[in-house]
């Protein structure tokens, strides 16, 4: 499904077919978009080794930190370009001796601030590392005939959420607690079945660290 298609298919799921809608297109667009994000977070998000904005980080010489970006949710693993060797991924309350003194990096250290990383000595030379990650949608959903970036076969349980969020809004017409709660239990449901599966593909879970988020 594309945008407009999962809003045709919301409309007709909650009998919302005819003029005056109950909820416009530009509610239901958020609603859509807030249930594609909510579906990575609990889920870990969309499998990414390729898009070079995410998976590249850059080693600047004299920074012991480095930018990642904003939309990854969990480290898979990270590859020193100039060696191909990986590093460690290490969260910081790991860590038990710290530096800055130059050296050559063999971890990296995350969870010390968001949307950053730390190499376990002052990098001598410029370098990159690359990653495989988990992350977040790159676009939001905010408009018609956009395509949806997580798998098209999770498309319809995106609908459980949005009911979730459209009964829930503070309208005479719309508020219905009881259906906002169905939905949002059956989203979540719907979310554990698919991260169960999704850890029984994994051949190293042990190598997944989390982002920071």
């Amino acid at each position: 499904m594309n945008t407009t298609e999962l809003l045709d298919y919301f409309r007709s799921q909650v009998v919302d077919e005819k003029k005056p809608y109950l909820w416009t297109d530009d509610e239901i667009f958020r609603f859509m978009d807030e249930a594609q994000n909510t579906f990575c977070r609990l889920t870990e998000g969309i499998a990414d080794a390729v898009t070079p904005e995410v998976v590249t980080v850059s080693i600047v010489a004299g920074e012991i930190f480095a930018e990642t970006h904003p939309s990854i949710l969990l480290f898979r693993s990270a590859i020193l370009t100039s060696t191909d060797y990986p590093l460690d991924i290490k969260n910081h309350t790991d860590i038990l001796k710290w530096t800055n003194q130059i050296g050559t990096i063999s971890q990296m250290i995350i969870g010390l601030q968001k949307d950053m990383v730390r190499w376990n000595y002052m990098p001598r030379d410029d370098d990159e590392v690359q990653l495989i990650v988990y992350r977040l949608p790159l676009e939001p959903l905010k408009g018609p005939e956009l395509e949806i970036e997580v798998e098209a076969v999770h498309h319809v349980s995106f609908v459980h959420w949005m009911k979730h969020l459209a009964y829930a809004k503070q309208d005479a017409d719309t508020w219905d607690p009881k259906a906002s709660e169905t939905g949002k239990a059956m989203f979540e449901a719907y979310c554990r079945q698919v991260k169960a599966e999704q850890e029984r593909y994994k051949h190293k879970p042990r190598s997944i660290a989390y982002g920071g988020l």
